[in-house]
Parts: structure tokens; sequence; C-alpha cells
């Protein structure tokens, strides 16, 4: 739970913050994947190398530190997210790992500006968030897992058909491969390889 003096000092940070940039999120994402190699398998190093998720990361903390006493305003954007997540099957631990890793960075970066106030208040304001997105996404695997064919976590799939539609598009279609009914589709859902 965010006191009152939290909130207040995490928007106090946000100068701190956009002063550093993209700079922090490039930091954390360097420690986080040096000290959790197994990470690598579910971000999407493409975005990580073109900077795309960096950038993305360091607007959703400063977004999240402007509102964090009006989370509503957030909603739009914790769906969105929520979402992606569900597709990588981002799990609870996953959570405390990248806590961790946000508030070392913090500490290493800020150094004396790392106060035992801004510490609390980080620590409390990442739970917060980090429950939020659990709560959401465990909504999401359980309707994917209750739907006509649905199922949660990994499933098997053969691919039954390749076919050439353009110089820039192919179609794949896939099979379970425990010829059990799949669940339909949603606009915007896509194969992560």
């Amino acid at each position: 739970m965010l006191t009152t003096n939290n909130i207040k000092t995490v928007k106090s940070t946000v100068p701190l913050l956009e002063a550093g940039g993209t700079a922090i999120t490039d930091y954390f994402y360097s420690r986080m994947f040096a000290n959790n190699p197994e990470l690598k398998d579910i971000f999407n190093m493409s975005n990580q190398h073109t900077g795309r998720q960096k950038v993305a990361l360091f607007e959703a903390i400063i977004a999240y530190a402007k509102n964090i006493d009006n989370l509503s305003v957030l909603k739009h954007a914790v769906e969105r997210i929520a979402q992606k997540h569900t597709s990588f099957h981002i799990k609870p631990e996953h959570y405390d790992i990248v806590g961790h890793h946000l508030i070392e960075t913090l500490r290493e970066l800020l150094r004396e500006q790392f106060t035992a106030e801004v510490e609390e208040a980080w620590g409390n304001a990442y739970g917060v968030l980090a429950n939020i997105f659990i709560n959401r996404e465990e909504e999401l695997y359980r309707e994917g897992e209750n739907s006509i064919g649905g199922w949660r976590g990994q499933r098997a799939f053969s691919l039954v058909e390749k076919k050439v539609e353009s110089k820039l598009v192919t179609s794949f279609v896939f099979e379970p491969v425990d010829q059990q009914p799949v669940s339909d589709y949603q606009a915007g859902q896509y194969i992560y390889p």
C-alpha cells in the first residue's frame, strides 16, 4: 500500500529520472540480463537491439511516477501491457526479478539521492504496480484457459501448410499436436518466434 509520503517521494524523483533518460532503462536491462540471462527468452530481443524496449519502459516508468496518485489514467496502458505480457507467458515470479533490478538500478545510478525514503517509496510503488499486473494477467490466463479450445502455458503445434502470399507475406497453418480444439484468435494477436 502506498502512503501519502510514498506518493510525494515518487513524484519528487520524476525530474531525476527525466534527467537520466533512457540511460536508466538501458542500464536496467544490461544489469538484469547479465544477472538473469534466462529472461532473454521472454523479452523481445529485437526490440532490445533497436532501443524500442528501453524507450517504452522509460516512458512507462515516467507515466507511472507522474500519475501515481491517479492510476485510472493508466488503465488503457496497463491493459495493453498485460495483454502483451500474457502472450510472453510472464509469471508472478518475474516481477520479483524485475523489481529487484529496478531498485538496484536506481540505487546504483542515483547514488546519494537514493535515500532510504526513496527506496521505500519506489519499493512500495513497484509492489503496487506489480500486483495490478499480476492480478490482471491471472484473469487473462484464466479466461484463455477456460474458453472453448483454450489452454494455459505452452502447447505443441505442427506446421501443416506454408503458403507464400506475396514477396512480403507468407501464411502458416498450424494444428495442435493433441488434436484438441483451439480457441478463436482475437484481433491483434500474433506469434512470437
